[in-house]
């Protein structure tokens, strides 16, 4: 039968105490562990394939190295956010349990009580953009629970986010623009729904649109459309090309919008990157930099975003911030320069 590794066969592998070895393993704060010492436990850990009794030492820590990841497993932005949340769940020795709404978490309230019962450490939500539930925002404060909300909660000071700031990703993008062009794009801004109800992110990024045009001495163009699948609204997308002086330039809030552009184009036999300049404001199909020619763009790091809220929830967790620490964290918009502009 092969023998357990315990602590004591790492710290005699490292040459170090046992101390060391718990002070690695959990972070412990006020127990200084040189650089040289750290890397000799970790090297020791992997060599003898070390394996943490998570049951053992959430018994003493009263902490079970857990954190609740809650979104919408259909949007890819949640799983480009779970990227970003893994990588540092994995370095700092948390994992993740996975809450898709829909998936029989509909009612993010269950979270709580998982946390009552010391099965997570923490939750971290992604919201759609500039969500908002007083409620919720209560109950987290009442329970003092380590929280975190990826994009929601952009206005509210009880609640740490994540997000980024809309406003300067379309300065980004029409400085871009101009500096390629010498020309300013129409804005098209799609919406899905019965009604044009933009969130919080896009009611930003059309005021940044228009506030620039308005500084440059131009005048804004914001041309709002529904969402429809291709082919039911061809011929919008056809008559908004055909009305434009040529080249037409094109800024759109959704790549989506520069996707229902390029099957246009390719109706009229427009050249993209010559005869029409298209540029996104996100990602939010992940295909822009397959798109042919290649979509431009200032798209919204998720990656990094994921990461952020995973190392303030554990600062939370571990005593390194305190609670009352609620500043927000804002991440910058990725200007990935390609062929379409």
């Amino acid at each position: 039968m092969k023998k357990r590794v315990t602590s004591f066969d790492v710290a005699k592998r490292a040459g170090v105490s046992r101390g060391v070895v718990s002070a690695v393993l959990n972070n412990t704060p006020g127990i200084g562990v040189s650089e040289e010492k750290r890397r000799a436990v970790l090297q020791a850990i992997e060599e003898l394939n070390y394996v943490v009794d998570v049951q053992a030492r959430g018994m003493r820590t009263g902490q079970s190295r857990c954190i609740a990841a809650y979104g919408d497993l259909s949007n890819p932005f949640f799983s480009q956010m779970l990227q970003g949340l893994q990588k540092v769940c994995n370095e700092q020795g948390y994992f993740v349990l996975l809450c898709g709404s829909g998936a029989g978490f509909n009612d993010r309230t269950a979270l709580i009580d998982l946390y009552m019962q010391r099965r997570i450490d923490g939750i971290v939500t992604k919201d759609s953009t500039g969500f908002t539930d007083p409620d919720w925002e209560e109950r987290i404060g009442e329970g003092r629970i380590p929280y975190v909300s990826v994009e929601g909660f952009p206005d509210q000071t009880g609640i740490a986010s994540v997000l980024m700031d809309y406003s300067r990703s379309i300065r980004t993008a029409l400085d871009y623009a101009w500096k390629q062009t010498k020309r300013p794009p129409v804005y098209v801004e799609i919406y899905e729904g019965a009604e044009h109800r933009p969130n919080w992110g896009d009611r930003h990024r059309t005021k940044a649109y228009r506030e620039w045009m308005e500084t440059q001495g131009l005048k804004p163009r914001v041309v709002l459309k529904r969402f429809e699948a291709w082919p039911a609204d061809k011929s919008w997308w056809l008559e908004l090309l055909q009305a434009e002086p040529g080249p037409g330039r094109f800024l759109t809030n959704w790549s989506r919008g520069a996707v229902q552009l390029y099957r246009a184009a390719n109706e009229l036999g427009l050249r993209i990157g010559q005869e029409l300049h298209i540029m996104a404001a996100d990602n939010t199909e992940r295909i822009n930099a397959h798109l042919v020619p290649s979509l431009s763009a200032v798209e919204v790091p998720y990656t990094e975003m994921g990461q952020a809220a995973a190392q303030r929830l554990i600062e939370y967790i571990e005593g390194a911030r305190p609670p009352e620490d609620t500043a927000d964290i804002w991440l910058e918009a990725r200007l990935m320069a390609r062929e379409s502009m």
